[in-house]
């Protein structure tokens, strides 16, 4: 089993990481939008794998280090 996040605990981390973010729910997935970039991609569970959330903080520009200080990466 891979490691997980749960979404509670990553929209934790966007509220202090990236200020400004905005999610939204799409049919299959979380749609999160920060710093004019779009990660379209974000599944749709209470538990995300960690590679998911790895792949938008770099895709978004979030800090790695302020990300790793909830345990979502």
């Amino acid at each position: 089993m891979s490691a997980t996040a749960s979404f509670s605990d990553i929209r934790r981390m966007l509220e202090s990481c990236a200020p400004g973010h905005s999610i939204r729910l799409a049919t299959h997935s979380w749609v999160i939008h920060y710093n004019g970039l779009v990660f379209p991609s974000l599944p749709k569970f209470e538990n995300i794998e960690l590679g998911h959330v790895r792949k938008m903080v770099r895709h978004l520009g979030i800090a790695r280090e302020c990300a790793e200080q909830y345990g979502v990466i």
